[in-house]
């Protein structure tokens, strides 16, 4: 009784600590065009989700050698819950974080292959 008592308390304080990691509110956001009733097409943004995830930035430098500049990107890498029923489309999909607007530079990447989390790369829009 006593070990299965600390395996199943050990098991929570894990599962707490896993969920207090998403402290960031997050919105993913789909673009599509739609009909505008005129004989043309109109584009339109439409809210797909909100979600906790964990910001990190991402001290990327891209080095231009052909030139010799060096640009700094603001990139931003978000640790999210892997849900079936979104698919990460970069085409298609971005995020918005405190009114500005990132657009997804990588794939999601699946996080110790455990089906658990994604990591995906975001880039503020210029």
């Amino acid at each position: 009784m006593v070990g299965s008592n600390v395996i199943q308390s050990q098991t929570i304080y894990y599962m707490i600590k896993r969920a207090r990691k998403y402290n960031k509110k997050i919105e993913l956001w789909q673009t599509s065009t739609v009909f505008d009733g005129y004989s043309g097409n109109a584009t339109t943004s439409a809210l797909i989700a909100h979600t906790w995830c964990e910001i990190k930035t991402n001290n990327s430098t891209y080095r231009d050698t052909e030139f010799g500049k060096t640009e700094t990107a603001n990139r931003l890498v978000l640790t999210l819950r892997k849900k079936s029923n979104i698919n990460y489309n970069s085409k298609t999909y971005f995020f918005k974080y405190r009114g500005e607007t990132y657009n997804i530079v990588s794939e999601p990447i699946n996080v110790n292959f455990e089906d658990r989390e994604i990591q995906i790369i975001i880039e503020l829009q210029p």
